[in-house]
């Protein structure tokens, strides 16, 4: 039998875990998707969504601890303000535990070192909040021109901009930068028509958050490609989780379709 591992995964500002609803039932056997719901957001939308980096973390390490298996490895993979947030609880997990996973995913953002400052997101208008996530997409119009759904969702949006805009400078501030790298290997996801991630230099640079391999791997679609066709991306994960377990891909994957990613590239720290 396979070694099982236990898969957190966290999802984009404004999103749910639901993103992953197709992943437990897809990934291999042995793979255990833990989704991992923010205060605000999804089944938790009656908690205050957090606003400040320390206060999300501390929570979020506690209900780690509460699913991690002593004898069982752990692995992360987050979706754009998830990358963020998978990277802190990491180093988080680490610092105060010296517990490390066997893999990190990345997906849809550049690096931590690359965010640019952004402070206004927490008292934005309407109208910049929607313009802003007609840019991004993954949201049907007719939802982006119902004022009473936006202003039911703007406390949440504007907490989760806020943090993936004030993310860099805070982190800076805490000293955060100097740290050491992670050891884990890291793959980056992103989407071939995502202009958050256009720049190549910003993506590339994850590379020095780790000192094993960082690998590149760039999907068809835009910011939402996990969602549009997950397929491809669920292969390259089961792929990535046996590589990083020690395993070949046919002791832990069950078949998925061929994956569609080209150009994948790979850097060491």
């Amino acid at each position: 039998m396979p070694q099982p591992v236990r898969l957190f995964c966290l999802a984009h500002a404004g999103g749910s875990v639901t993103l992953y609803r197709r992943w437990a039932r897809s990934l291999p056997r042995g793979v255990q998707v833990e989704q991992l719901e923010l205060p605000g957001h999804g089944a938790r939308r009656a908690l205050p969504a957090h606003t400040e980096w320390q206060a999300l973390i501390d929570a979020l390490v506690i209900e780690v601890e509460a699913r991690l298996v002593p004898t069982m490895p752990f692995a992360v993979f987050g979706h754009s303000m998830g990358a963020l947030v998978g990277l802190e609880l990491i180093h988080a997990l680490r610092e105060r535990h010296g517990l490390a996973p066997v893999w990190f995913g990345a997906s849809a953002s550049v690096a931590p070192t690359r965010r640019k400052w952004e402070a206004h997101w927490h008292d934005c208008t309407h109208e910049a909040m929607v313009d802003r996530l007609r840019e991004l997409g993954g949201t049907p119009e007719e939802l982006l021109e119902d004022r009473d759904f936006i202003h039911f969702m703007l406390p949440m949006l504007r907490a989760d901009f806020h943090l993936c805009g004030t993310y860099r400078r805070e982190m800076m501030s805490a000293g955060a930068l100097g740290r050491a790298p992670l050891d884990c290997p890291i793959d980056v996801f992103i989407g071939r028509d995502d202009s958050a991630t256009a720049c190549a230099e910003d993506v590339e640079a994850w590379r020095d958050e780790t000192r094993g391999v960082c690998a590149l791997h760039r999907f068809d679609g835009g910011h939402f490609f996990l969602d549009d066709a997950p397929e491809p991306v669920l292969t390259r994960v089961a792929t990535s989780l046996a590589g990083a377990l020690g395993q070949t891909v046919n002791s832990i994957a069950t078949p998925l379709s061929e994956s569609s990613v080209s150009e994948d590239e790979a850097w060491t720290y």
